[in-house]
């Protein structure tokens, strides 16, 4: 028996589906990588200092 390739044309996406789902993955990513950076920015005292001796404070 034969393994079915799965890609877009077998699973009928459209385009507006398939940007739909690109920006839903590429937006899940930001919100991820930002809540990362900012618990490391909140819980690491010296990366907070480190920061906040640049001029950003947050």
């Amino acid at each position: 028996m034969k393994a079915k390739k799965l890609n877009a044309k077998t699973l009928n996406f459209d385009n507006v589906s398939k940007d739909k789902i690109i920006f839903l993955v590429v937006s899940g990513l930001i919100i991820f990588f930002a809540k990362a950076a900012y618990d490391l920015y909140l819980h690491n005292p010296a990366f907070h200092m480190f920061i906040q001796s640049k001029g950003i404070f947050l």
